[in-house]
């Protein structure tokens, strides 16, 4: 039998899944909106700000591109439990890839509170499960 070895990996793979399990359980309170664009798409515009830093090898720049790529994965996770999906866009900021009719609408209540639908999806993702 083989001996899964986790010194393979650069990083912890549980120190990363509980970084990003603080991030979403701390985000679910923020709006929609908040994640509405295409993180992907938005990261390789912005590669050139940031070129000296994703090839340094110092330890406070890989740190940093870490944060990035975190931040990168919880915005997609985030997507995923909100939309249903990952945002998609072209070059004019068009999202894609959604069906018609489906690109949401963000709502501002009348007390200026933003709807999140976060809770409303994980409840619909719950009882899908449960019709399996």
């Amino acid at each position: 039998m083989k001996k899964n070895n986790v010194k393979q990996f650069k990083i912890n793979p549980l120190s990363i899944m509980k970084e990003l399990g603080h991030r979403i359980e701390t985000d679910k309170f923020l709006p929609d909106e908040d994640f509405w664009d295409d993180r992907l798409y938005w990261m390789k515009r912005n590669y050139n700000s940031d070129v000296d830093r994703y090839k340094s090898k110092n330890t406070k720049d890989k740190k940093r591109v870490l944060y990035y790529d975190l931040e990168t994965i919880n915005q997609l996770i985030n997507q995923i439990l909100r939309f249903g999906r990952i945002v998609m866009s072209n070059e004019n900021g068009v999202v894609y890839n959604f069906p018609k009719g489906e690109i949401p609408k963000f709502i501002v209540d009348l007390d200026g509170s933003q709807t999140n639908t976060i809770e409303e999806n994980m409840m619909d993702s719950v009882s899908i499960k449960n019709e399996d």
